[in-house]
């Protein structure tokens, strides 16, 4: 296997307005709004098993259920444990936009998750969604087993310079946390979250991030390694693709789930 290279609560209507501004600076086409749940495709564990891991998993900004089933992160996940059961939330860009995304995530996909008795629960999230598993993971903290964050979306570039400038993420002086978020500061207090795991060891363990080499994002990529183990850092060769990021993901799985094996051998 390759080498394994105070909370203040975001208001989702600023989530949204900052996520619009990414999409129209990109020239990207999406302004329908959802008009019901986030469309999932379920996934059973290939072993039988009702009471293993729960793997959800969110998609990019311009993915749809079909390219998000095309992916290969359902077999790659049950390849690397067959007690996994994986589900595909298509949660576009609409669901950020209309403000519901984290409200969703929590009342059709996370709580029917626990009814059924899942206690063991990721998510992993690639580009749009690896910001949306950071959102989760900010509203939630500690919820989630792990995240698995592929190439994720963390604001302007030259936010991630100038953590890169100050020296690197655990140098970096975020300021005082403000008593009202805006729309630009989103992802700024998102950086101050994952600064804040260079001081929490257990909870930077939970983070697994792949990006590579060619990836847009990949100093942003750069910076949020330095907060969390070498080993939960993955790097293959290539851009910000789903055949980079899904075959990366399958050693990142396999070395979570062989990990936990021999942990209780």
């Amino acid at each position: 296997m390759p080498e394994m290279i105070k909370r203040h609560p975001i208001r989702a209507s600023l989530i949204s307005v900052l996520l619009l501004s990414l999409v129209l600076g990109a020239c990207l086409v999406s302004h329908q709004l959802p008009d019901g749940p986030i469309p999932q495709a379920r996934y059973p564990a290939p072993s039988g098993a009702t009471a293993g891991p729960l793997v959800i998993v969110l998609p990019g900004i311009q993915d749809d259920m079909d390219s998000l089933q095309d992916s290969g992160m359902v077999e790659q996940i049950q390849r690397a444990n067959p007690d996994a059961t994986v589900i595909l939330a298509a949660a576009s860009f609409g669901y950020y936009m209309d403000r519901s995304l984290l409200e969703r995530l929590q009342s059709e996909i996370i709580k029917p998750a626990l009814a059924e008795g899942f206690t063991d629960i990721w998510m992993a999230g690639a580009s749009l969604g690896g910001f949306g598993t950071l959102l989760y993971e900010r509203e939630h903290p500690g919820f989630l087993s792990g995240l698995v964050l592929m190439a994720p979306f963390t604001g302007r570039k030259d936010l991630a310079k100038s953590i890169d400038k100050a020296g690197g993420l655990r140098q970096w002086e975020p300021g005082p946390a403000p008593p009202v978020v805006h729309p630009d500061d989103v992802p700024h207090e998102i950086w101050r979250m994952l600064k804040g795991f260079a001081d929490d060891p257990e909870r930077a363990r939970r983070v697994w991030l792949i990006c590579g080499d060619k990836d847009k994002f990949h100093l942003a990529a750069e910076q949020i390694a330095e907060v969390i183990p070498d080993s939960h850092y993955y790097e293959p060769r290539g851009g910000h693709v789903w055949r980079v990021w899904a075959p990366a993901a399958g050693h990142v799985f396999h070395a979570i789930f062989s990990g936990r094996q021999a942990a209780t051998d």
